[in-house]
């Protein structure tokens, strides 16, 4: 005998629902009688979450007919039961995000059935979804399409698949998602940091980064960047994504310098170093400092870019040695781009002497913490400067 799917049970009654409606306040989905018998015994909360109801409103307003849901608990009840829930929503749901009908309600439900599912080659059709529904700024129906462009974005964040992500992110919509990053909501700047997040961090996984086409725009990259730089409540995401992008793959980073990640990851860097959330926060200003260490290391006009940049050196010099100090407070990466631009210029030379590098590398050598890395490129660093040293 075959299990009720979850999808299809009424969580009051733990039964399969005859009649589904949902709560238009927190979108559960539950059988109309046992909803009805709730709200009747003067319940005003929904049942699963508990979240209260709006008194002012009726039943009848309260209460949605899913009909999306509707359709495939008949259908599953028409084939004996035989058939999994998957196999028999897929072509329903499919068919419902092609068709791309402005009835939002129907859009609403089948992004709900296809989070709780998550099945696999639907992240082509989410995204066309979502950037279709986030031109309706304007529209009267603006927060009903903001709704979906959300359940759009968890429903990418729950795929399955790196590499379906990662083909979906194609050069074609970079237009589109750099205008995202720069003029969405924060939840929508947010989401799509994490979606870049995680499609390249699973391609990098599989040593196949460099299928992230989208990391090529330096339209969507100047949109990063610009998130990187602001400090606001998407940096953090924004810092994943372009870790991610830059990880291990050239051209990406070469974008990157161009789009102006070096300048972003420096006011990153600058802005974290005084955050009063530390240790908290190392892991992610470590995080800003390895890409930072990657992109100078390897592209030229990166190393370029920190050099026109006033006070660069000493945001990396007050970097290679903090309190409280651990080997995951990005010390090693400071240590590392510092060497970099030192041996390539005199000029950061004089100035890391000036920002009190000597000082830093010698307390840092003395720390038991400090990763043989580190003190071996501080070692190299003290030797580099040892004739400026000895002028001052």
């Amino acid at each position: 005998m075959m299990l009720i799917p979850e999808l299809l049970v009424c969580p009051i009654s733990l039964d399969i629902m005859s009649d589904p409606v949902t709560l238009s306040t927190t979108a559960r989905t539950y059988d109309r009688p046992n909803i009805h018998r709730w709200l009747a015994a003067g319940h005003r909360t929904c049942p699963v979450t508990m979240q209260p109801l709006p008194k002012s409103e009726s039943m009848r307003a309260l209460l949605v007919p899913n009909l999306t849901l509707k359709h495939l608990i008949d259908r599953w009840l028409l084939t004996g039961r035989t058939l999994s829930i998957s196999d028999l929503a897929l072509p329903t749901l499919k068919d419902n995000l092609l068709a791309g009908t402005d009835d939002t309600t129907v859009m609403e439900e089948t992004l709900r059935i296809v989070m709780s599912l998550s099945p696999p080659g639907f992240c082509a059709l989410l995204l066309c979804l979502l950037l279709r529904h986030s031109t309706h700024d304007d529209d009267d129906r603006a927060p009903a399409h903001a709704l979906l462009v959300e359940l759009a974005l968890d429903c990418l964040l729950a795929s399955p698949s790196a590499h379906e992500l990662a083909a979906a992110l194609h050069t074609g919509i970079a237009s589109s998602f750099a205008v995202l990053l720069r003029r969405g909501s924060l939840r929508v700047k947010t989401g799509l940091c994490r979606v870049i997040h995680n499609a390249a961090d699973g391609m990098a996984k599989q040593q196949q980064l460099g299928s992230m086409f989208l990391g090529r725009s330096e339209q969507v990259m100047g949109a990063l960047a610009a998130l990187v730089q602001d400090g606001g409540a998407a940096s953090d995401a924004a810092l994943k994504a372009m870790s991610s992008l830059c990880s291990s793959d050239q051209a990406i980073r070469e974008t990157a310098v161009a789009a102006g990640a070096v300048d972003a990851l420096l006011s990153y860097i600058s802005y974290a170093g005084h955050c009063r959330k530390w240790p908290p926060c190392s892991a992610l200003l470590s995080r800003a400092l390895e890409t930072l260490e990657q992109v100078l290391v390897s592209v030229d006009s990166g190393r370029q870019a920190m050099y026109a940049r006033y006070g660069s050196t000493a945001v990396l010099v007050k970097m290679v040695f903090r309190v409280p100090f651990d080997q995951g407070s990005g010390s090693d990466h400071a240590i590392g781009s510092l060497l970099v631009a030192c041996r390539e210029s005199a000029a950061v030379r004089v100035d890391a002497i000036n920002a009190g590098l000597l000082t830093q590398l010698l307390l840092l050598l003395q720390s038991q913490r400090a990763s043989p890395r580190a003190k071996a490129n501080a070692l190299a660093l003290l030797k580099l400067l040892r004739t400026i040293w000895a002028r001052h």
